[in-house]
């Protein structure tokens, strides 16, 4: 967040209006209190409040105020929208994936901006899935899942419990069942949500999870065939040396996308005109055809 007051309360209210940003600054700045003092604050555009900690408010910044996520004024948002839109007219459901969902307030951005699509949003520390249950609760289209994002199904432990509520990594665990370990994590595939429910059509996938895109991206899978849309971000800078992106430009350099930067997230969004791989199962051949239509 910029240092200044009156930066911010300038930038609040551009983005929400003279009485909302005014509201929102000084909810956000009229409280003291330690890095875990929770607030609730009024979006002028949300229908129920936010639940953030202090420590969470750099996340919120980005998320609500940078608007990060939002690539409305982009040209690749009309095809977006037009799969969106397609999708619904076919008689099926949009499926956004918010994969490192931390304590909800991108899965609200999406459940807001997209009302008719299923969200899943897979969060693995306890504390935070709290908040995510608490802040997505006003959204019957969200669904919030206690684990981790990975590339095959495995179960997964937090190998850096102590780090900041942004920052935890995840490490898979090998001879271990979870009657001996009930503290481990369960392991979700992209593939695996994409198929939890019959008639979903994959509309976008937001990745965050602290490096583990290396594992996300290490083999080839049937919904990169397919997804119309993704936002990421990538950590070489948290992991330096360990290659984390490798594998993301990898498959990327497999398909047929158009890559955006946008403050520090990579937009991809699936280039029109492109002949396909040839998906993997009946689910994916369906969207591919919304997608094309």
């Amino acid at each position: 967040m910029p240092p200044s007051r009156l930066r911010q309360l300038l930038k609040f209210i551009r983005v929400f209006g003279v009485s909302g940003g005014l509201r929102l600054w000084s909810s956000l700045f009229g409280q003291t209190g330690d890095s875990y003092h929770q607030r609730s604050l009024t979006v002028p555009e949300l229908p129920a409040p936010l639940t953030v900690r202090n420590r969470d408010l750099p996340i919120f910044w980005q998320i609500w105020a940078m608007r990060e996520n939002d690539f409305s004024a982009l040209p690749q948002a009309a095809r977006v929208k037009s799969t969106y839109e397609a999708t619904l007219a076919a008689g099926k459901t949009p499926l956004i994936i918010d994969c490192g969902a931390h304590i909800g307030l991108s899965a609200v951005w999406f459940a807001s901006r997209f009302p008719k699509a299923k969200v899943y949003s897979v969060e693995p520390n306890s504390a935070n899935f709290a908040l995510l249950q608490k802040n997505t609760a006003a959204y019957p289209n969200v669904t919030p899942l206690n684990g981790g994002i990975w590339g095959q199904s495995c179960h997964l432990e937090i190998s850096n419990p102590d780090s900041g509520s942004a920052s935890f990594q995840l490490r898979e665990v090998h001879n271990v069942t979870s009657e001996e370990r009930p503290d481990l994590l369960r392991a979700y595939t992209i593939d695996e949500l994409a198929h939890r429910e019959p008639g979903n059509a994959l509309l976008l996938v937001k990745v965050d999870i602290e490096g583990a895109e290396s594992e996300l991206f290490r083999q080839p899978a049937a919904w990169m065939d397919v997804v119309p849309a993704m936002i990421l971000e990538l950590h070489d800078w948290l992991l330096p040396g360990q290659g984390t992106s490798t594998n993301f430009f990898k498959r990327v350099a497999e398909q047929h996308f158009d890559i955006v930067l946008q403050g520090e997230n990579i937009l991809a969004f699936r280039a029109p005109g492109k002949s396909q791989p040839e998906a993997t199962t009946e689910t994916a051949k369906e969207a591919v055809a919304v997608f094309a239509s």
